[in-house]
């Protein structure tokens, strides 16, 4: 299994994002916007469009994220496909488009020095998309491309089997990539009219920008090119958070040479007083799971541990191995050794320190910065990444164990492999 241990995981997740000041919130004519000062050379903007896959309906799966990536990339009323692309070849200019579980983007990224000229094509890819037939359907056969890889790649199939198990008959567990038979089925007309009709509205908007620009000129910049961005009534959707009691397995045969098996509990959302202190039981628990099964019983080359930080968060432990029994057994032993607290204050400390670590790395992407800040906007507060260090030096002992009895009551096994090994292995 190609999963990076946990610890890179929740990097990945929490990515850090301090730089030199605090971040800022203001509107500009209603449009929400989040600035964090830096004095990098380089420069991150991303418009943030909330709801995600709770803005569509399954037979749609897929249309906001065909709608972003073709809005970013097919050209619009001021620029043609060429000219677009030309003058993001030019001055080094990357704009992309997509769409999560949460919330989608429309993102740029460009050094500070080409500033107005990245500003310009961000802008007008938001508010005057021209979905260009011909560069759209190169856009669709690429994104079908994506999902024919997705569903070949197993570590990707154990987290698609993940929430579908975990939110099954729930709009939470459509796939935000969609399937080839959706997304083949999307028309230019239609991809236009769910961005202008479903997206295009700054009361479901937000803008997040990372680099050497004044609050002043951000505004001007905004102003100008924003001030036609309509505001329509959008409700947030209402997330059924429930708690998963009991246990059962679910299995997908797969004829691969390793068995890739996953096991799904509950977690608390990135807003909760508890989420801290369950970050760093599960890290413990992914350490010690680390420990066990490759180092010393060399049953898997990467288990580990992780939180899917999202509106309905779950946790999992993973493990990709061709003695799936063992595997199993041994998954079991660690998690009831984490159970028991035998884990001591030197390694919370050791912990702690890696997330400190982990923060200051973090602040040399200015991307980063700004992907943190507006996941954490989406699931609470842009502050919660603001405030994340000083909450987990606050974590004692009794906290992690505390959440770990709390959150780790049920749980599902997902099993891609050998089928009838696979159940042998859970008997």
């Amino acid at each position: 299994m190609k999963r990076i241990i946990f610890f890179i995981a929740f990097v990945a997740l929490f990515q850090y994002s301090h730089a030199q000041t605090k971040a800022i919130s203001f509107d500009v004519n209603g449009l929400k916007v989040i600035l964090k000062p830096t004095e990098k050379e380089t420069v991150s903007i991303s418009m943030f469009f909330k709801g995600g896959v709770m803005n569509y309906t399954a037979e749609q799966a897929g249309i906001e994220n065909l709608a972003l990536a073709s809005a970013a990339t097919c050209g619009t009323k001021n620029y043609s496909v060429v000219d677009y692309q030309e003058l993001a070849d030019e001055y080094g200019i990357a704009i992309s488009g997509s769409s999560t579980t949460d919330y989608g983007t429309i993102s740029m990224n460009c050094i500070s020095k080409y500033l107005d000229q990245g500003w310009k094509l961000f802008s007008d890819a938001v508010v005057n998309p021209a979905f260009d037939k011909t560069e759209f359907q190169t856009t669709k056969e690429r994104m079908i491309s994506a999902i024919y890889h997705s569903q070949s790649d197993p570590e990707t199939r154990v987290e698609q089997m993940s929430m579908e198990s975990m939110f099954k008959d729930s709009p939470y567990s459509i796939n935000p990539l969609g399937s080839s038979k959706t997304v083949g089925g999307f028309t230019a007309e239609m991809v236009s009219n769910y961005y202008h009709n479903e997206l295009l509205n700054k009361n479901k908007m937000f803008l997040v920008v990372a680099g050497k620009i004044t609050k002043e000129a951000l505004e001007q910049k905004i102003q100008a090119s924003f001030k036609e961005l309509k505001g329509k009534p959008y409700t947030p959707p209402v997330y059924d958070r429930k708690m998963l009691t009991g246990e059962r397995l679910v299995v997908e045969q797969r004829d691969i040479a390793t068995n890739y098996m996953s096991c799904i509990m509950n977690a608390p959302t990135m807003n909760s007083p508890d989420y801290h202190a369950f970050v760093l039981i599960i890290n413990a628990l992914s350490g010690s799971m680390n420990y066990e099964l490759r180092t010393r019983l060399g049953l898997s080359y990467a288990p580990g541990a992780t939180i899917k930080t999202q509106q309905i968060p779950y946790s999992s432990m993973f493990v990709s191995t061709t003695q799936p029994k063992k595997a199993f057994q041994a998954m079991v032993t660690v998690y009831n050794n984490i159970k028991e607290g035998k884990y001591s204050q030197r390694y919370l400390d050791a912990l702690k320190k890696d997330h400190r670590d982990g923060y200051y790395r973090h602040q040399e992407s200015a991307s980063s910065i700004v992907e943190d800040l507006g996941e954490a906007e989406v699931l609470g507060s842009y502050t919660l990444v603001e405030d994340m260090v000083p909450n987990f030096n606050k974590v004692t002992l009794a906290d992690m164990k505390d959440s770990f009895t709390k959150y780790l009551k049920g749980a599902i096994w997902v099993y891609l492999g050998d089928e009838q090994v696979g159940k042998a292995a859970f008997q």
